[in-house]
């Protein structure tokens, strides 16, 4: 029987350093077919000749290649316009400065072939800092959107998907250029719950540095924050959940980690998100105090927000 496809769509910016070692790690994949989507976002350096290049070198009948460009800039931009590219049953993004285990695309297959029912197969990560060992990520699998708030159960490189479910959620969003794999999860999780998980090995090595795609800092990307966390209200509002207070309240009390985080990092912002939030939270006694809670636990180093939240918003 004739194997399903799948799409892997690599948006590159400027990576004509790391991009080879991230496709190589998609050429060594056990599993065929694949169809490699290279999407250049506006580069400046040779990434487009170099995706070019390795389109030449290395496609193959079951090992298809399509370079892309595309003009606005961004990642989700990008990851959309190699979307539309996609023409296989399952699709699956790949930051160009990451790279799959061998095994990462076969996994995934595995589990969509044992699940037929599933939209999205998920997957953990090792991360690999600039200085210091490598480490696995935290590891949450579950099909409610409560986990994925607070740990991106969904981030962009943990999962494969089937590509008539992201399109019918709308891609990915482009109206900011961080957090933008956070929303597109929420309305993943909120459009279906049929989610399968490879718990072990980590599928994908995810490199942190201060130009990732990524980035790990909150001050320098507080607008785009704010902007995926009202976003989110409104898909929740729109949404046929059950949940919706519940999670209106998480949404409040993640906007308050945020403005902890930013407090932390010594930036006014932290007092300006800290008094727009409390504004939000109206006359609600209890939710004011929980949010006040947090937010100095936050700000003065704590860690653990997520069981804080999950014991206080009941």
């Amino acid at each position: 029987m004739k194997q399903a496809g799948i799409g892997i769509v690599i948006p590159v910016y400027n990576r004509e350093r790391e991009l080879r070692r991230t496709f190589d790690s998609v050429v060594a994949q056990t599993y065929r077919p694949i169809h490699v989507v290279l999407v250049d976002n506006g580069s400046t350096d040779g990434s487009l000749a170099l995706c070019r290049e390795l389109k030449g070198a290395y496609e193959t009948d079951d090992f298809r290649i399509t370079v892309v460009e595309e003009a606005k800039r961004g990642p989700s931009a990008a990851r959309n316009r190699g979307l539309a590219c996609v023409t296989e049953e399952f699709v699956a993004f790949l930051d160009s400065d990451d790279e799959y285990i061998p095994e990462s695309v076969s996994l995934y297959m595995q589990a969509f072939e044992s699940n037929p029912s599933a939209d999205i197969a998920g997957c953990t990560i090792r991360l690999i800092p600039e200085q210091g060992k490598p480490y696995s990520a935290k590891a949450v699998f579950s099909n409610r959107v409560e986990p994925h708030l607070f740990h991106s159960t969904l981030g962009t490189v943990r999962y494969a998907v089937r590509a008539t479910v992201l399109r019918a959620v709308g891609g990915w969003p482009e109206d900011y250029m961080r957090w933008e794999d956070w929303g597109l999860g929420i309305k993943l999780l909120l459009f279906t719950d049929r989610i399968v998980w490879v718990q072990t090995p980590p599928l994908v090595n995810v490199y942190l540095h201060a130009d990732s795609i990524t980035g790990y800092r909150y001050v320098p990307n507080v607008p785009d924050i704010l902007r995926a966390i009202a976003q989110a209200h409104e898909d929740v509002e729109r949404s046929d959940s059950a949940q919706k207070a519940r999670l209106h309240k998480l949404l409040l009390y993640k906007q308050m980690v945020v403005a902890g985080l930013c407090r932390k990092e010594k930036s006014p912002l932290g007092t300006e998100i800290y008094r727009s939030t409390m504004e939000t939270a109206g006359k609600d006694r209890t939710m004011r105090w929980f949010l006040l809670i947090v937010y100095r636990y936050v700000s003065w180093g704590g860690r653990g927000s997520a069981i804080l939240a999950n014991r206080l918003l009941r």
